[in-house]
């Protein structure tokens, strides 16, 4: 049910609030974009949740975000299932009010909070995981465990990806909706130093291959 919220949060890098309050009227196909206009909340008060659309994160959060990838494939399939599940549950479809046209929802058409995306990704962890040790035994070698996963890291390694393909680090910034250059260049940073590691290893390499010789 989840995938298409998945490949577009790997497509996009979108923080998991922009996610859940993103809104089919945000999304331009005549275009080929995305508009980030607002998040999705979730608080709690005297033990009651309240759950409400609020502005982004900073100023830098409403951006415009080009579809990249298979964005407008996964858009077209998410409204075509969705309209299915509206026609099979019609009134007791949960999205109405100002929730009434949200791109991602649950199977019962409510919001998408932090708490369904995190609980996806540690479904797809232990899939990935419990395969492993079925094929671990059978391969008799140590299983490879796959580490929990949070939705930050998909937002994490878009922002790394962008890098990794010489993307200018101020566009990385304005596609990210980062308020602050530094919070990007962080992350540039951390990538640039693994390639070095990586680099410097070829090297190393290298000079021992010629001093056996």
């Amino acid at each position: 049910w989840y995938k298409e919220m998945f490949y577009f949060m790997c497509l996009t890098g979108v923080r998991v609030g922009e996610l859940g309050g993103l809104k089919w009227e945000d999304v331009d196909f005549k275009n080929k974009c995305i508009y980030i206009n607002r998040a999705l909340s979730c608080e709690y008060h005297e033990g009651v949740k309240t759950i409400r659309l609020t502005t982004p994160k900073t100023h830098n959060s409403y951006r415009k975000i080009p579809f990249m990838g298979e964005a407008e494939e996964m858009f077209l399939s998410q409204k075509k299932k969705q309209e299915k599940i509206k026609r099979e549950l019609g009134e007791r479809y949960r999205g109405n009010g100002e929730f009434a046209d949200l791109v991602f929802v649950t199977t019962m058409g409510s919001p998408v909070l932090r708490y369904h995306a995190e609980k996806e990704c540690k479904k797809v962890v232990k899939a990935i995981n419990d395969a492993e040790a079925f094929d671990s035994v059978r391969e008799q070698r140590k299983p490879i465990i796959f580490e929990d996963v949070y939705p930050h890291a998909i937002r994490h390694t878009f922002c790394s990806r962008c890098f990794q393909l010489n993307m200018n680090p101020k566009v990385v910034q304005k596609l990210m909706g980062h308020q602050h250059y530094s919070t990007t260049i962080d992350i540039y940073t951390h990538v640039m130093q693994e390639d070095i590691n990586n680099e410097t290893c070829k090297l190393a390499s290298a000079i021992i291959s010629i001093s056996q010789k």
